[in-house]
């Protein structure tokens, strides 16, 4: 069993007897050697050469740990800030100083800096709005809205809005305290909006790529947008433990999908990262998490385009990590770019991320009364219900909207399966490093998906080819699957017939 291990950072001096109890569990602080620095990430590398040693500092710590020493660190009065169900994480602070101390000990594997998140919108952008993922031609074919898939919103708090009546649930990581339906950064309700927006304070203009869905609320950012990785982690730990729970309607969440319009730069590779390691467990317990590449795309001057700054999750492999396209207003898609900003490729493992893109520009959608970004940047309000934002947080609901709408008309689907039919429907663009495979296709999704049987034994046919037409049609215009793959560090031109 791993255990994580948060801790946090301020100048407090370090109490006497805490480090005589310190002192007594790990023995005296050393020098750090090559292996303990091995099981340091790049961020703790580089604070122990600057640090003080009675700073307190953020960092997660994996291992297997004895049960007794989650009671000798609360003893030694460490803050114990998290506790979790399904990672049997503990989130502690403890000095920098005993970092060296702590990375000596055989059943440490790994500690990492318990990053702050950000979201990964911005404030600006060129583009007109235009959504062309095909969700409307989706809807009109195959009546696909997403009813009855449950998504969780890890972000900012969903407000209430006349667009928001199918949020189901709500849940506060930043209190700790009393769910209340706030958001008053108001990104999360944004994000919302556009995975699932009804569109009825715009006599659906502005409606989300699936109204149908559940929508659950988990609030991990305050009201400047700041989080830590520790809440966003307490998150998809929730969303686990408590998936088919009622919602407040008494019916099943059904949670099927996460979206995580959030992360960092990483500081290490997806094996070991804390927020990686969740989301893959997220995967691995039949959650399809979907993830933004991040928006870092350009460096500071904004004159160079920058490679290898996929944030995490989305370094994760497991995870549908998302690119922001811009459509420049233009119904026909043959003019969508990759958006300046959106982070390329490849990730900090060399493997191949972004995996799919979608719009992401100037995307207009659910406001919050009163919220942070709009009183900073009023420009963003478009009118009294709904703003407009770009980024690659824009782009990921697009995308996780698209996986509700395939999962409420092919339940049974994987979260394996469900990346590989996004990714073989997309239409290519140009490089797997600045798109992944293509622009999501979300009528092609629908195709495949609907011809498919998942209950086929591996490796057998699962596929009806001949009902397939590797191509559809987007607001009138062709789009052609791309029929690739990406895994790793390839993409594969392969054969979705006997994926399974």
């Amino acid at each position: 069993m791993t255990w994580v291990i948060a801790i946090s950072l301020c100048s407090v001096p370090v109490a006497e007897a805490q480090t005589n109890i310190l002192g007594t569990l790990f023995g005296t602080a050393t020098s750090a050697t090559s292996a303990t620095n091995a099981k340091l990430d790049k961020w703790l590398q580089e604070r122990l050469k600057t640090g003080k040693p009675n700073e307190w500092v953020d960092v997660i710590v994996q291992s297997k740990v004895p049960a007794a020493v989650e009671a000798q660190f609360v003893a030694m009065s460490a803050k114990l800030n998290k506790k979790y169900r399904n990672f049997s994480f503990l989130a502690i602070r403890l000095p920098l100083g005993f970092i060296k101390v702590l990375a000596a000990q055989p059943w440490i594997t790994m500690i990492s800096h318990d990053h702050p998140v950000k979201i990964t919108s911005a404030v600006d952008g060129m583009e007109a709005a235009n959504s062309s993922s095909g969700a409307l031609d989706a809807l009109q074919r195959f009546g696909a809205t997403g009813s009855g898939v449950g998504v969780a919103v890890i972000d900012s708090g969903i407000a209430a809005h006349a667009d928001l009546n199918n949020v189901v649930y709500n849940v506060d990581f930043t209190t700790d305290g009393p769910a209340v339906r706030t958001d008053p950064f108001g990104h999360g309700t944004h994000v919302a909006g556009i995975l699932a927006g009804s569109g009825q304070g715009s006599n659906g203009l502005y409606a989300g790529v699936a109204p149908g869905a559940r929508l659950v609320n988990l609030r991990v950012l305050d009201a400047n947008g700041g989080g830590y990785t520790r809440d966003v982690i307490s998150a998809i730990d929730w969303a686990i433990a408590n998936r088919n729970m009622p919602g407040n309607d008494g019916q099943s969440m059904n949670i099927r999908v996460l979206n995580l319009s959030l992360g960092h730069l990483p500081q290490e590779g997806a094996e070991t990262d804390p927020l990686a390691v969740a989301c893959r467990r997220a995967v691995q317990a039949g959650l399809v998490v979907v993830a933004a590449a991040g928006n870092n795309g350009r460096d500071a001057t904004n004159t160079t385009t920058l490679y290898g700054a996929i944030n995490s999750p989305g370094i994760e492999p497991s995870v549908i990590t998302v690119g922001a396209v811009s459509t420049f207003g233009t119904p026909s898609r043959s003019d969508d770019r990759v958006a300046p900003y959106s982070s390329r490729g490849p990730s900090i493992d060399g493997n191949v991320k972004p995996d799919i893109a979608a719009p992401g520009s100037r995307i207009v959608s659910a406001m919050s009364p009163g919220n942070t970004l709009v009183t900073g940047h009023p420009t963003l309000q478009v009118d009294n219900n709904y703003m407009r934002m770009s980024g690659t947080s824009m782009a990921t609901p697009v995308v996780a909207g698209a996986v509700a709408m395939l999962l409420s008309k092919a339940p049974a689907l994987t979260p394996n399966a469900v990346k590989a039919i996004l990714m073989y429907t997309a239409e290519d663009r140009g490089s797997p490093l600045d798109y992944g495979v293509g622009e999501v296709n979300i009528p092609g999704a629908m195709d495949l998906a609907t011809n498919i049987n998942p209950a086929v034994p591996l490796g057998q046919t699962w596929v009806n080819v001949a009902n397939l037409p590797y191509s559809d049609t987007i607001n009138g215009f062709p789009a052609v699957w791309s029929q690739n793959i990406g895994w790793a560090d390839s993409v594969y031109a392969t054969n979705i017939v006997r994926y399974n």
